[in-house]
C-alpha cells in the first residue's frame, strides 16, 4: 500500500512564510514612531524677583488619527516630610511623622486625553507614568525626625523603610498639589494635523532647584510606540544664590553673620527712635 506524503521543502516553505508574515505584523503593530520634543528654556535662573514663570513645551510627532501624548516634568528625587495631626484638648498637634524617601519633589503630567482612556493602569504603572508609579517608601515612628535630622545612633533605630498606603500616598498628593508642585493636566496638550503638539509648563515660585527631565510619549492603542526625554535645569542666581551657597558651604559664618547683622540692626533701630 503506497501512501501519499506531502513534500517536505512545500511544508517548510508555508511554515517559514507564515512566520515572516507574522513577524511582520509584529513589527508595524510596534515600530517605533519619529518624536522630536523641546523647551523654550532648558535652563531657569531664581533670582530674588522670581515670582514664577512659563514655559512652552514643543515639539512633533509622526501620528495617526487617535493617536495620544502623554508629557511629564519631574523634579529630582527628594526626602518629603509629612506630617499626621489631630486635635487634642482643642489644640492641633503632630501624633505621627512620615518621611518619603527619594519622592519627586516636582511632577507635572500632561496629555492629549484622559489618562485612562489614553492606557490601562497596569501600562501606566510599566511606564513609569505617575509621581508613585514606582511604589513610594517612607518611614515612619517617633524617631524619625531625629533620625534623619540629627544622625547618629538614632538614625539606624529608625522604622525601616515600608511602602505607604493607599490613603497616606492620597494625602502626600494632596500636600504636594496644594503646594503645585505635583499636577496632573489632562486634555492640556494641543496637536496639529498628527504632526505638531504644544503645552504650557507654569513653574511656581516654590519650584525646586536642580536638574529636571522631560518625557514625552507616543501611545496607539493603549500601547507606547515610542518616548523622548530632554533636560532642563533650575538653578539660583544672583544675589540670592551667593547666600545661598555661603550658608551651605560655611554655615558656622553664616550664623555668626546672621546674628551680627540682627545685633546691628536692632542696635541702629535703637538709635533712630531715640533721637526721634
Amino acid at each position: 500500500m503506497t501512501r501519499q506524503l506531502r513534500p517536505l521543502p512545500t511544508l517548510f516553505a508555508g511554515c517559514w512564510l507564515a512566520l515572516v508574515l507574522a513577524m511582520a505584523a509584529t513589527n508595524v503593530q510596534a515600530a517605533p514612531s519619529r518624536l522630536v520634543a523641546d523647551l523654550s528654556q532648558t535652563r531657569v535662573d531664581i533670582t530674588s524677583g522670581y515670582h514664577g514663570t512659563e514655559l512652552l513645551l514643543f515639539g512633533a510627532y509622526e501620528g495617526v488619527p487617535g493617536d495620544e501624548l502623554v508629557l511629564i516634568v519631574e523634579g529630582p528625587a527628594t526626602d518629603i516630610v509629612q506630617r499626621r495631626k489631630e486635635k487634642k484638648a482643642g489644640i492641633w498637634v503632630n501624633v505621627e511623622t512620615f518621611i518619603w524617601q527619594q519622592a519627586p519633589s516636582f511632577y507635572h503630567m500632561f496629555s492629549t486625553a484622559a489618562f485612562d482612556r489614553i492606557a490601562d493602569a497596569d501600562v501606566r504603572r510599566s511606564a513609569e507614568i505617575g509621581p508613585a508609579s514606582g511604589g513610594l517608601m517612607l518611614v515612619a515612628g517617633a524617631n524619625v525626625n531625629r533620625g534623619y535630622e540629627g544622625g547618629g545612633d538614632e538614625r539606624t533605630r529608625a522604622a525601616e523603610p515600608t511602602r505607604g498606603t493607599s490613603e497616606q500616598e492620597a494625602g502626600l498628593r494632596r500636600n504636594m498639589t496644594a503646594n503645585g508642585l505635583w499636577q496632573s493636566k489632562p486634555s492640556s496638550i494641543i496637536t496639529q494635523q498628527n504632526m505638531l503638539f504644544r503645552t504650557m509648563l507654569s513653574l511656581p515660585s516654590n519650584v525646586p532647584t536642580g536638574d529636571y527631565v522631560v518625557r514625552i510619549l507616543h501611545f496607539r492603542n493603549g500601547v507606547a510606540l515610542s518616548e523622548r526625554t530632554t533636560d532642563m535645569n533650575i538653578r539660583k542666581a544672583g544675589m540670592s544664590a551667593l547666600i545661598y551657597r555661603f550658608a551651605h558651604d560655611y554655615p558656622v559664618f553664616y550664623g555668626l553673620f546672621a546674628i551680627a547683622f540682627a545685633v546691628a540692626s536692632g542696635w541702629l533701630a535703637a538709635v533712630a527712635f531715640r533721637r526721634g
